[in-house]
């Protein structure tokens, strides 16, 4: 659901990694690119991603909330940061 979701310059810079019956969302950072637009864009990009994903789960039956989480210890790039979490209503 999320590789339809736009983004600037169609960098989709998220990763979504599913551990432990929650989603928990990573912006991997491109180093200068937000300075080249003086604003966060990337930023703006994982606002965009974090309403298709909820939306997409309202449209398919599934409940919950954003949160933020411990981040769980993962095998990721240095420039993924984790940013929040997607918990579904029946893990609340």
């Amino acid at each position: 659901m999320l590789r339809l979701a736009p983004s600037a310059s169609n960098k989709q810079p998220w990763r979504v990694i599913r551990k432990s019956g929650c989603y928990h969302f990573y912006e991997e950072q491109t180093p200068g690119y937000s300075s080249a637009f003086h604003f966060d864009m990337q930023g703006i990009d994982m606002g965009i991603t974090a309403c298709h994903f909820h939306l997409s789960a309202q449209e398919q039956g599934l409940g919950g909330r954003f949160d933020l989480c411990a981040a769980p210890r993962l095998d990721l790039p240095e420039n993924a940061i984790y940013k929040f979490s997607w918990i579904p209503d029946d893990r609340i």
